[in-house]
């Protein structure tokens, strides 16, 4: 989706809201794979920075009561969010020239900027509330209480492509639970600084948040 436009990727939207047919009425998909492609494959056992469970290439979300599917991409520098609602918008709440009810809701967001998680949260929650009537969760937060927790048994290092990540007990910068990443290979050689630190916060025995520092 990164390489993509607003119309393109909601065009991509549009081909599976309608079972596999582009807009002329081509076939690209068969109509038993693309309903395929939106059911349960996988559980995710983080429920709180995607959603709920993988289908074939969709994540799939669990909005009020209602299911979702889409899918976000990220490089540097840019980030991108579809969601899309199979099932009809409320009657009367679709603006003319956009679509119609039973056609269901993809919505689409592409940035280049800061903090483009918190946008899609306000975008995506003032969206399908006002075009579907669906409540977006809330996005997970540091508790209202201080949870006690012990950040030892997840110390250590964590390493996949392009990226290491360590979770230490406390740092220069940091006087408690940091994550601490290291971006590597040819992506650490177009960002300015390849390593940043992020203090953590318990919000549950084995659940801790790492947020990016408001600038």
């Amino acid at each position: 989706m990164v390489c993509s436009t607003s119309a393109d990727v909601l065009a991509f939207a549009r081909m599976h809201l309608t079972g596999g047919l582009a807009p002329d009425g081509t076939r690209v998909l068969s109509a038993e794979s693309a309903a395929a492609m939106t059911e349960f494959e996988a559980d995710l056992p983080d429920k709180h920075t995607l959603g709920d469970s993988w289908g074939i290439g969709w994540i799939r979300f669990g909005w009020d009561s209602r299911r979702l599917i889409g899918h976000d991409g990220s490089t540097i520098g840019q980030d991108a969010f579809l969601r899309v609602l199979p099932d009809p918008v409320l009657p009367g709440t679709v603006p003319p020239g956009t679509g119609s009810p039973g056609a269901g809701l993809a919505v689409t967001l592409l940035t280049n900027g800061g903090h483009s998680r918190d946008l899609y949260g306000d975008l995506y929650q003032e969206i399908f509330a006002e075009l579907a009537g669906v409540t977006m969760p809330p996005a997970i937060g540091p508790p209202a209480e201080p949870v006690d927790a012990d950040i030892t048994p997840h110390l250590g290092r964590y390493e996949r492509a392009s990226l290491i990540e360590e979770v230490l007990a406390s740092t220069g910068k940091h006087d408690g639970p940091t994550l601490r990443t290291t971006i590597t290979g040819p992506l650490a050689e177009i960002v300015p600084d390849p390593v940043d630190e992020y203090a953590m916060t318990p919000a549950g025995p084995d659940l801790w948040l790492a947020d990016e520092p408001q600038v």
